[in-house]
């Protein structure tokens, strides 16, 4: 316990999970961090036990981020949450967010822990973090993730700090936790120098209770290449060949950064068996091909907020930690996503999506404009702020009855000024530079699939037809989606 806990003094508030459950009360403010792992475990487990068997406990629970099933499906199921603030990471919340169980109010990426701050959502009353362990002054070591804790461990009321024994003690040093002022971010040049201090600064009174912890994160596993993030990734490459012949772009690409979920990580892997080398990510999260491209030795700097590896990726990570701290820092949300940040180093933004319009505009969150797939989350800072903003999807979806490619999203996440590129396996849409009918042409002929490229060319021809700057139909703008509603697919029946 010394090594884990240095400082004297709170080696005294060492508890069970269950004890620290009895720590909540009904309507408080619980903020934590993470992703698929870097979470606390034992404590929300012990908090959902709490309220099965007793009742009577919902909590409002705060995560710039998605969590793991473990911490929202298990509250879920006791019926522990009241509110979700941030973004749904699991199915049982999404399930119950969309049957209006559960509130939910979507956080915009690196501004929710900065909104908090403020004071846009009340008072936090309790934060809960993992940890490897506390400094002798009592500091919380961070473990994985460094995220939005900062900004939760400063306006919180009270802290549980869960130390969780599987993490290595070696660890430390991987974070560099620096908080926002007035003063512009001191990063110039290599990322990787570090400009803050490796803990999370805290007053050791704050902490009411430290949880000892030897729980491993839940199985999980990145999806193997297929040929939709191939195609994917070589329209993607055939840009960046195109920009370096025009001059735009040199052999040596920017920061890329690319979001979470499956093709995304197909994607990355096509990018990085390129050519390119030298390659530098400034992402939200650390994943098995980021890991990859380390490995093959094409890698400058990684600059991250967290770990999201396969238990196998994590294996491999531990077996050689000092050489992945030689090229890798994690550092809060609000640094990695701040604005000046993400122009400062020029980076090319790549996120998924749910379905593009004719516009360029783009729907990240809502199925059917209604119900919550995930949240913007940080697409939100890197799209409207990157040198290239990017967004990447399936042509269709649910076996061709979808077409990603619409005459009008049904919700709006990133308007037509926040894209610059959108990309298919079909083909790479640029619409740098192309007023609203060009823009339109552009996808239908370059995004969109053949089964519905007809049907989106007669409705564009229509629109253009009404008099006005952007060709739309209002009547007909809601089509494809009216059709799937009612019959099940946006083709003609």
């Amino acid at each position: 316990m010394r090594e884990r806990i240095r400082h004297r003094e709170s080696r005294g508030k060492v508890v069970s999970a269950e004890e620290a459950a009895l720590l909540f009360r009904d309507g408080m403010k619980v903020a934590t961090s993470g992703s698929t792992m870097g979470y606390p475990k034992a404590t929300f487990a012990a908090l959902a036990e709490r309220i099965k068997t007793q009742g009577g406990i919902k909590i409002d629970l705060l995560c710039a981020g998605p969590l793991s099933s473990e911490i929202e499906d298990v509250l879920v199921d006791a019926g522990g949450i009241r509110t979700r603030i941030g973004v749904v990471g699991s199915e049982k919340l999404r399930a119950a967010v969309n049957r209006g169980e559960v509130r939910f109010v979507e956080g915009k990426g690196a501004q929710m822990p900065l909104q908090v701050k403020r004071g846009w959502f009340g008072p936090v009353d309790m934060v809960v973090l993992e940890a490897i362990g506390l400094t002798s002054e009592g500091n919380i070591i961070p473990a994985t993730a460094v995220y939005d804790s900062p900004e939760w461990l400063e306006v919180a009321s009270g802290v549980i700090v869960e130390i969780n024994l599987n993490r290595p003690m070696a660890l430390e040093g991987l974070h560099d936790v620096y908080q926002r002022g007035a003063d512009p971010i001191p990063i110039v040049g290599n990322p990787l120098k570090r400009i803050g201090v490796p803990y999370f600064s805290v007053d050791p009174s704050k902490i009411k209770a430290i949880v000892l912890s030897d729980r491993s994160d839940r199985p999980s596993g990145e999806a193997k290449p297929d040929r939709m993030g191939e195609a994917i990734g070589e329209h993607l490459l055939d840009f960046f060949r195109r920009e370096i012949a025009a001059g735009r772009l040199s052999e040596l690409l920017p920061p890329i950064e690319l979001g979470i979920g499956d093709l995304a990580g197909q994607v990355m892997r096509k990018i990085g068996s390129s050519e390119f080398t030298k390659f530098r990510f400034q992402v939200p999260v650390v994943t098995d091909p980021v890991l990859e491209i380390v490995d093959a030795g094409k890698v400058d700097w990684v600059s991250g907020t967290a770990l999201r590896l396969s238990s196998e990726a994590w294996e491999r990570f531990k077996a050689d930690l000092d050489r992945y701290k030689s090229c890798m820092v994690l550092r809060p949300v609000t640094i990695c996503n701040a604005p000046e940040m993400i122009q400062r180093l020029g980076v090319i933004a790549i996120n998924g999506c749910l379905e593009m319009d004719l516009q360029g505009q783009v729907n990240s969150s809502h199925v059917l404009g209604s119900k919550i797939l995930t949240g913007i989350a940080g697409s939100y800072d890197y799209s409207r702020n990157g040198l290239y903003s990017i967004f990447v999807g399936p042509s269709t979806a649910k076996g061709g009855k979808i077409s990603a490619i619409v005459p009008m999203v049904s919700h709006v996440d990133h308007t037509e000024h926040d894209v610059d590129i959108l990309v298919t396996e079909q083909g790479l849409a640029d619409l740098r530079g192309l007023d609203p009918g060009e823009r339109a042409e552009m996808i239908i002929g370059r995004c969109a699939h053949p089964d519905y490229r007809g049907m989106l060319s007669d409705y564009l021809a229509g629109a253009k037809k009404e008099s006005g700057h952007i060709p739309v139909a209002l009547e007909e703008s809601s089509a494809f989606h009216l059709r799937l509603k009612r019959f099940g697919s946006m083709k003609p029946s």
